[in-house]
């Protein structure tokens, strides 16, 4: 009994000595300033930062109110306000304390001149400085930290044209208190103008021709860092090296001439290979193999082959890839491929091979082709081969915020084809085809997505052309709520045989629920031709969809409006949003 008693008499002493070690309660109240003003006032007052992180003695509360009208003046002067009228007021209720303070800002500083000079031997280049800018102007309201960013702009400018040894000879702000007015002056001295010096590279793996051959500048050109960062960015995605260090020696500079030294490390695989299952509504399962190999030799050549088996469709692609002029952007491709397809009531068969010249930017895609084309096909009661030459064009435009998650983008794209039965082919034709999907984000978690196609093929009759040069409708990508390629012309026995004209378009409303998950509803309408005054086919839905790293999964039900086709009511796909 003695025990016990002793302990809970030692435990009330500890629970006494914590509740006597415990410091005043303190809250701090602002009063008069909001948005930005309020931010800064309550982050650079100390006597709310520290009662938020640890408890204050009496002495310690009285001396951070003492220094609050110091603080919060502090905290106006960086965006104009530099005569404050601070009401402060500490009061006690026995433990508890209470600081108020109510801020009139009062009148801004305003700006009353802004003067940017460049003086060295850079000034010949003052124009390229960019000193208009609306964000420090006459008749602002002065803020020091668009002062600060501006100041550290002009000096990034004028690193970035060589001029490694720029520095402020004049850098200040005059303020007249009286007027609430002030005046901006910075003088920057560029100093001498850097060039590239000799370049050293260490690596076995391309040809040295090839190599510098990435490289776009030479001795004559101003030293930058950027075009060393940029060179870097291209040797990485040319997937010849695994690590590219390049480094600028400006300490080693001589006669104004930075040396660069280049060094790389070769992929520790240069065949990638992939295997995969998938289903889609419009073909069905499939399995698929690809094998890339990025490095065939020191020329930079490249192989790439993909093989698909699948219930509707079956294929083998071979291509054969060299570089050439400038081997960031254009390259030459010989490119072979054998495909088995079918739908509704066709079949085709077809091999295809050719020369595709190409200049591929990240927004940008353009490609002149020259391929051969053998086809067999049954269309409904109608079979045949054909045998085409076709040139043709290609564009792609694409811009977006994120290709693959996009909340604001565009992408666009035109194709040019044709043949003439005079040069080893069947038929003479002219295609064009144009599509487009734009995406915008109006309002935070909703985007509004809408796509259309339209094309036109120039031949006397569409029966001289096999399947795959015709135009059809339907489907996921197409007009939702019908089956893959089943809208389009008929023949006598209601065969869709395909069209000259193709219109087809849509629109959707998504709404992003969580993190990964979506809602969509749409409208599709569409159909291919062989009349302009054909009716169109239309078909509605809604669908949900997941996010995922590579883009989205989504599953659709749709419902057609028309009679025409075959009805499709459930839709699966994955992939990028643009």
């Amino acid at each position: 009994m003695r025990c016990r008693a002793l302990f809970f008499f030692a435990f009330f002493l500890l629970l006494c000595a914590g509740v006597a070690s415990a410091g005043p309660s303190l809250e701090v109240t602002v009063e008069g300033v909001k948005g930005r003003l309020l931010d800064n006032v309550l982050a650079r007052l100390r006597i709310k930062v520290y009662s938020e992180d640890s408890d204050l003695t009496e002495a310690e509360i009285l001396r951070l109110h003492q220094l609050s009208e110091q603080d919060i003046k502090s905290a106006l002067a960086p965006y104009g306000f530099y005569s404050p009228e601070i009401t402060a007021t500490l009061t006690q209720d026995e433990d508890f304390w209470s600081a108020h303070y109510l801020i009139m800002a009062g009148q801004p500083v305003v700006i009353e001149s802004v003067s940017v000079s460049i003086v060295g031997e850079g000034a010949e280049f003052a124009d390229q400085f960019e000193m208009e800018t609306p964000t420090m102007k006459k008749g602002d309201t002065l803020n020091q930290r668009l002062y600060e960013e501006e100041k550290r702009r002009i000096l990034r400018k004028a690193i970035s044209l060589g001029f490694l040894d720029a520095s402020y000879r004049l850098h200040e702000i005059r303020i007249d208190r009286l007027a609430y007015q002030a005046d901006i002056e910075l003088e920057l001295d560029t100093g001498p103008r850097y060039y590239f010096g000799e370049i050293r590279v260490d690596q076995d793996i391309i040809t040295e021709d090839l190599f510098f051959r990435f490289i776009e500048f030479d001795d004559d050109d101003y030293f930058s860092t950027r075009r060393l960062q940029e060179l870097q960015r291209d040797l990485y995605r040319s997937d010849y090296f695994g690590s590219v260090v390049i480094e600028g020696d400006i300490e080693a500079a001589a006669d104004l001439r930075v040396p660069v030294e280049i060094t790389v490390e070769p992929l520790k695989a240069y065949n990638r290979f992939s295997f995969g299952l998938g289903y889609s509504t419009d073909i069905r399962a499939y399995a698929k193999f690809e094998w890339l190999n990025r490095l065939l030799n020191k020329w930079g050549h490249s192989f790439f082959s993909s093989v698909q088996y699948g219930e509707l469709e079956r294929f083998v692609v071979l291509n054969y890839t060299i570089p050439v002029v400038d081997p960031r952007y254009n390259a030459m491709t010989a490119t072979g491929m054998w495909q088995k397809k079918s739908w509704e009531d066709t079949d085709t068969e077809l091999y295809t091979t050719g020369l595709l010249y190409e200049y591929s930017t990240p927004e940008h895609y353009y490609g002149v082709s020259l391929g051969y084309l053998n086809e067999n096909y049954r269309v409904g009661e109608t079979t045949g081969e054909s045998q085409l030459l076709m040139p043709g064009l290609r564009w792609t435009w694409a811009l977006a915020d994120d290709i693959v998650t996009t909340r604001h983008g565009l992408r666009a794209l035109i194709e040019v084809t044709g043949a003439h039965e005079d040069v080893i082919s069947d038929a003479s034709f002219a295609k064009l085809k144009g599509e487009g999907k734009a995406i915008i984000t109006p309002f935070e978690n909703y985007r509004i997505i809408g796509r259309g196609s339209i094309g036109t093929i120039l031949v006397d009759s569409i029966d001289s052309l096999p399947p795959s040069i015709r135009f059809y409708a339907g489907g996921q990508k197409s007009v939702r709520g019908y089956k893959y390629r089943t809208l389009g012309p008929t023949d006598s026995s209601g065969a869709v045989i395909g069209g000259k004209l193709l219109l087809t378009g849509g629109i959707e409303g998504e709404k992003q629920f969580s993190e990964n998950w979506r809602g969509v509803i749409f409208y599709d309408a569409g159909n291919a031709m062989n009349d302009i005054n054909v009716d169109l086919a239309h078909g509605v839905g809604a669908g949900i969809g997941v996010v995922l790293p590579f883009g989205q999964a989504r599953l659709e039900f749709a419902y057609p409006l028309n009679d025409e086709g075959e009805a499709q009511y459930v839709y699966l796909s994955v992939g990028a949003d643009l």
